[in-house]
Formats: structure tokens, sequence, C-alpha cells
């Protein structure tokens, strides 16, 4: 949908703003994947659920979202998606490490 995406000198995004968000989240996430290792499960949790809190209310007709809050719920979930996808791919190669050690 035109609008709900950004819009720049008459153009149009190619994503939408939340999906501009989790594009920039998923670069930064890089950067503090590098800065400070891995994060606890539960802050990767707190970090995809303004994302999904916005997206389900938003789904269901609760509210209607704008492109700015659109855009900050998808920053965190990003992070949060990258960092999920990193802890999981670290714990099934720690675990692969161990597993082939006792074969």
């Amino acid at each position: 949908m035109p609008d709900r995406s950004f819009h720049y000198n008459g153009r149009k995004f190619p994503l939408c703003a939340r999906c501009t968000g989790m594009a920039v989240g998923y670069f930064l996430s890089v950067i503090l994947v590098i800065c400070f290792g891995r994060f606890d499960l539960w802050i990767i949790a707190l970090l995809i659920l303004p994302m999904a809190i916005d997206g389900i209310g938003q789904l269901f007709g609760k509210w209607t979202s704008n492109n700015i809050r659109r855009f900050f719920t998808g920053l965190p979930g990003g992070i949060g998606i990258i960092y999920l996808f990193y802890t999981i791919g670290y714990q099934f190669f720690l675990f692969g490490q161990y597993v082939g050690k006792n074969l």
C-alpha cells in the first residue's frame, strides 16, 4: 500500500515503513553483535514485542499505525529477529561441537 511506505522526492520506497525499520535494524544488529555478543532470550523477546503488538493490533482493527510508529517498532524488531537467528545458530553450532566430540 503506497500510504504505508515512505516517500522521497515524490517516489515511494520499495518497502513499507515497518519493513524499512526492520531492514535498518538488520544492519544495526551486525554492529551490535560485534560490540556486545549474544543477548538473553528475554531481551530478544522485548525487542520483537513492540512490532508484534503494533502489527497484531493493526491487523485486528484496534488502531491504525502511522509510518513513524511502524518504522520505530520495526527497528528493534529487526534487531531482535537477527539476534534470534544468531542465538539459534550459535546454540546449534555449540551443540554440534559437543555431539561431534562424543561420537
